[in-house]
This record gives C-alpha cells, structure tokens and sequence, in this order.
C-alpha cells in the first residue's frame, strides 16, 4: 500500500460520484485533499442510466473529455409502460442540447476518479474506512488496507463520507433510518443483445445503437415492481426492482437466481419481445436489497455526508447519479466556505441541511407508490426546494413523475402553496398502438 500522509485538509471517504465530485473540487480550490476508497477501480456496480444534468459538473471537473471520448451510448429519453399505457419523453424539449447516456459504470466511475486525481487529489484505492473520529477540532478517519491488512489513521480539519450505502458516519453514530414505504429487491443481469426502443416509439437493432439514441425503457411489474432495459455499447443490462410481495412469487419461480431472473424477463411485456434470451451471459446475475433510508443528521461539526452515504431512494427517476453529482458538489463549497469563514460554519450547515433535504424529498415523491407515504413531514422539505426550482426544472420532475404515474404525490404541496402554477404536461406523449409489428422482421428483438 503507498504510503497514506498522516494529515490533509480534507479527507474523503469514498470514489464514487459523490466522492470524486467532492474531491476534485476541492482540490482544484487548493485545498490537500486525501481520498480513500475501500476498492480498487473499475468496479462492478448498478445503476448505469445518466440523465443530461451531469454534463454541467462533467464541464466543471474536467471530465467531458475523457467522457466523450469513450463512447458511452447516447440516451435520448425514456419510454416507460405503467398501467398498461406506453408513454415518452425527450430531454431536448426541457432545452438539454447534449443527451444522456447509457454507461458502464465501472468505467464512468473510474474516470471521475482518475481526473480528480489529476486535479492534485491524493486517491488511495483498497483502502476501507472503518472509524472517523469527529469529536474536537481536527477529524481523525482510522483506516484498514483491503489487502494487507495494514492499519493507520489520517487527520483532517474537515470530514466528506461519500462511502456509498456503506454509510460509515452515519451507520457509527446511528442516525440512519430506512424508509418503510420503500422496501425492495434489486435483481440484474447482462445480455449480449437485444433492440432498444427509440423516441418515437420505433425498436431498432443494436447494431443501429451507436447511430440512433436509445431510450431507458421502465415495465411495470405487478402493481410496485418494475423492470429497466438499459443498453449499452456491447451489451444490454436488464433489472427488476420487486417489492416485498412480488418477492415471493419470484423466489417460487425457480431453483437459482439466474433461473429466476430468466423465467421472470421472459414474462416482462415489452422487454421479452426485445430480448435474444441465446445472448444471456451466464453468471452476470446479482442482487441487492434496495432498503431506502434517510439520515437524522446531515452534517456535524467538521463532516458532511453525500450521495448514497446520506441517503438513499429508489432509482425509478434515475436521481442516483445527478443526486451524487450534486452533493458531492455542495459539500465540497460548504466545506471551502466553512474553512474560510469558521463563524458561519453552523449557518452554512444549515443552508447544506435544506438544500439536501429538499432533494430528498423531491426524489422519495418521484419514487413513492401514489398514497402510500408515511412521513408527510416530508413534504416542507419538498415543496422548499421546488419553490427554488425553475420552471424548466419543475416540469422535468412533473414530468418524470408523470410517466410513471405518480403526480398525485405533488397534490398536496399544490394545496400548499397554491401560487405554483400547475405545470406543463405537453412534454410527455403517448404512444399508440403496438410497439411492434410482427408482420415484418423484427428490429434485433427476439421472436
């Protein structure tokens, strides 16, 4: 293991989006920044949709570039299937000129890594966390090597846990409580090929992929479950995300998960029409339990913590990423703002504290099923941040939430704050008639 300095400026736990964001803004501030992260990149994780807003903080940490030039899929909407209507929408009517993309993650993660390191952060990978001491002036974040086993401690002025659902600050001092609306099990798995639906509602073959923009495509399944059909540039990932009574006619379904996740795609309408069920790629299956939980703190005297450290909320509005991209970001700035002014510390703590909890808010609405929420608390902190929102913004949420049939979760900040306008429903269009015409060759869709 290279040798970790025994002091920083700051110190981040964490090389995801949260993690590098933070990292490399602060260091392209001047600040010395050591990061740890408890794996070593690439690495094998979900959640490959990124929506258009990214580019803003990819131009501003000096990623676009090496983005760019790996070719990543280009994503120009989304087409979703709930309650037995197929509906669209296109990011270039809310005025994005530059789509959103479709990526593996392990590469796109590693690439905000590298350039963060390229920005003067100081990136030690197989490097886990495993207690942050936060009482006094200085923070103190002990550290164990994945490899050798080798254990040391580095201090800083400042702590940003970005470690992801490992959560190290906040699992420590108890302050994380999962949701009991949210409760699910995300199971995924690769293909070789399949089509992919277009806006306008063609299915085109994979090999159109790198000409034509795909779409995210999202199946209902069962009344809470889902199911998403992401493409990328050699394959396609394929997930379900089941709540806890769809789990147990799935794990009835067969006597291994690969065999329960097939027999279960093959019954997705849409997706088994696009899927080549001979393109699977054996042993590609995972699983995780999707548990949302919020935090009862945000930030302490010398931390803040981000992306999915702070919370986490099912991705059905694809929130992960740009949500990561933009903690990550605000933690950075309360931190050089705290540095540099410590007598208004605790006030831009509080501003932090708002902003993400706002955030929050906004992303549980777009993801709770409509009627089902138990912390109505939640909707202050909603209705604040889309009071902050533009108008633009507002109608991107609406209209994400629109598709998958959860406006009636906005009802009641409308009632609220009857001053908000009842937002724009023309950029979401649906589709009529069947995606596919089986009177002619199938577009790559397996017959």
């Amino acid at each position: 293991m290279n040798e970790i300095p025994t002091t920083a400026d700051v110190v981040v736990i964490g090389g995801g989006p949260a993690g590098s964001t933070a990292a490399n803004t602060l260091a392209r501030l001047g600040y010395d920044v050591v990061l740890l992260d408890k794996v070593h990149h690439p690495r094998l994780v979900v959640g490959e949709n990124i929506l258009p807003m990214v580019w803003r903080y990819l131009d501003l940490l000096g990623a676009t570039e090496a983005i760019e030039s790996v070719g990543f899929i280009r994503k120009s909407g989304g087409t979703v299937s709930w309650d037995g209507t197929v509906r669209q929408m296109s990011f270039a009517n809310f005025g994005f000129t530059r789509t959103g993309l479709h990526v593996e993650r392990g590469d796109f993660d590693e690439i905000l890594l590298r350039t963060a390191e390229a920005r003067g952060a100081r990136v030690f990978e197989g490097v886990a966390a495993i207690h942050v001491e936060l009482d006094g002036p200085t923070k103190r974040v002990a550290y164990r090597s994945t490899v050798s086993g080798e254990e040391g401690t580095v201090s800083g002025k400042y702590v940003i846990d970005a470690s992801g659902q490992a959560a190290v600050v906040a699992r420590q001092l108890g302050h994380r409580e999962f949701d009991r609306d949210l409760r699910f099990m995300s199971v995924w798995g690769y293909f070789g090929r399949t089509g992919y639906v277009e806006y306008g509602g063609s299915v085109q073959p994979f090999e159109r992929r790198r000409e034509i923009p795909a779409t995210t495509l999202q199946v209902q399944v069962g009344r809470l479950g889902w199911c998403w059909h992401i493409l990328q540039r050699e394959q396609v990932s394929v997930g379900l995300v089941l709540p806890p009574d769809e789990l147990v006619a799935f794990k009835a379904s067969g006597e291994t998960l690969e065999e329960r996740f097939l027999r279960a795609c093959r019954t997705v309408p849409i997706v088994s029409d696009l899927l080549d069920l001979d393109s699977f790629i054996p042993g590609s299956v995972l699983a995780i339990r999707d548990f949302a939980y919020y935090p009862r703190e945000l930030s302490g005297s010398g931390w803040f913590l981000t992306g999915d450290a702070a919370a986490f909320v099912d991705p059905i509005n694809s929130s992960g990423v740009p949500g990561a991209f933009y903690t990550g970001h605000m933690a950075a700035l309360a931190t050089d703002e705290s540095l540099r002014h410590a007598s208004r510390s605790e006030e831009v703590r509080e501003r932090y504290d708002t902003l993400q909890r706002g955030s929050m808010a906004l992303y549980r609405l777009s993801a709770m099923p409509v009627g089902e929420n138990s912390y109505p608390e939640m909707y202050e902190h909603a209705l604040r941040r889309l009071l902050q929102a533009s108008l633009t913004e507002r109608e991107l949420i609406y209209a994400q939430m629109e598709i998958v049939c959860r406006t009636e979760n906005l009802s009641p900040l409308y009632a609220m704050a009857p001053q908000l306008d009842r937002l724009d429903t023309r950029h979401v269009r649906t589709l009529e008639g069947p995606l596919f015409d089986h009177e002619r060759e199938s577009a790559g869709a397996a017959r």
